[in-house]
C-alpha cells in the first residue's frame, strides 16, 4: 500500500479503493441514502478543498445531494473507475474540477485536445476556428500575442518524446496526414445542455463577470475516464460560492436511476 496514499486519505478523510498499483481516494459527503449525487474529480487534493466545503454548507442547509471526491493516486483511471463504477453509484453529473482556467479567469471548458504522435514532425492542417472564437479568445487572453493563441489553439507545436518521435496538441476537425497516429484522442464537451447552463450561470453569479466557452489547451483524458460513469460531463472550477450554487442548481437536475454496492 502506498503510505502516501494513505496520509492523503486520512487528511481528506476519504477511503482509499485499491485498483492494480494503485488507488482512487474516495471522499464521500453523503446525507441520506439514495440521494443524487454529484462526482468530482481532482487532479491534486487542493481541487476537492472548495467543492467539500460547499457541498458542507448546501448539505447543512438542508439541499437533497450527495458529493462523491474523486482523487486518482498513481493509478489508472478509466480502469479503476470501470471497476468501482457500482461503489461509486449513480450520478447526476460528473465534473473535473482539475482543469486550469486560461489566463486564470474564470471560463468553460468547450473541448480540449488529444495527442498526435509522429516519428518526424509533419506540417499539420490548421484547426479549424470561426471568428466568434478567435474574437473570444483575444478578448480573453489579451495579454497573449497572436503568434502565441495560433500556437496553442491552431498550429500546435511539436515536441521531441524522451522515448524517441515527436506529439503535437490534437484538435477536433484537423485530418490526420498519412504515418500520424492519434495517441489520445481529443474531446468535445456539450456546451447547450442543462448541467453546461447551471454551471455558466452559478459562475457568473459568483464572479459578477461574463463566462465565455473556450477551447482550453489541457489533457482530456480524466474527463473521457469520466465519462465511463456519466454522460454529462464537464469542467468547473471556481470558488466556494460558485460551487454551492452549481450545486444547488444540479439537484434540481434530472437524476438516473439509482443504484450503487449497497443496494
Amino acid at each position: 500500500m502506498n503510505p502516501s496514499a494513505l496520509r492523503l486519505a486520512a487528511a481528506l478523510d476519504a477511503s482509499l479503493l485499491t485498483f492494480g498499483g494503485g488507488g482512487l481516494l474516495l471522499v464521500e459527503r453523503v446525507t441520506t441514502h439514495g440521494l443524487p449525487q454529484v462526482a468530482v474529480l481532482g487532479r491534486c487534493a487542493e481541487d476537492l478543498v472548495a467543492p467539500l466545503e460547499a457541498a458542507a454548507r448546501v448539505q447543512a442547509g438542508g439541499l437533497a445531494l450527495n458529493l462523491v471526491g474523486l482523487l486518482a493516486v498513481e493509478c489508472d483511471l478509466p480502469a479503476a473507475l470501470d471497476f468501482h463504477r457500482r461503489r461509486i453509484g449513480a450520478l447526476v453529473a460528473a465534473l473535473d474540477a482539475g482543469l486550469p482556467w486560461l489566463g486564470d479567469r474564470p471560463m468553460l471548458a468547450r473541448r480540449l485536445p488529444g495527442r498526435a504522435f509522429s516519428p518526424t514532425p509533419v506540417d499539420l492542417p490548421p484547426v479549424p476556428m470561426g471568428p466568434l472564437e478567435r474574437n473570444a479568445l483575444a478578448a480573453h487572453l489579451p495579454m497573449w500575442s497572436e503568434a502565441e493563441r495560433e500556437e496553442a489553439f491552431q498550429r500546435p507545436r511539436w515536441q521531441s518524446c524522451t522515448t524517441g518521435g515527436f506529439e503535437a496538441d490534437l484538435w477536433t476537425g484537423v485530418a490526420l496526414p498519412a504515418g500520424v497516429l492519434v495517441r489520445v484522442a481529443p474531446l468535445d464537451l456539450p456546451t447547450a445542455a442543462p448541467l453546461s447552463d447551471l454551471l455558466r450561470q452559478a459562475l457568473r453569479m459568483a464572479t459578477g463577470g461574463p463566462v465565455p466557452l473556450l477551447p482550453l489547451p489541457a489533457d482530456p483524458s480524466p474527463l473521457q475516464a469520466l465519462a465511463r460513469i456519466t454522460p454529462d460531463i464537464a469542467a468547473f472550477r471556481g470558488p466556494v460560492e460558485a460551487w454551492e450554487a452549481a450545486l444547488r442548481g444540479m439537484a434540481a437536475l434530472p437524476a438516473p436511476p439509482h443504484f450503487c454496492a449497497r443496494c
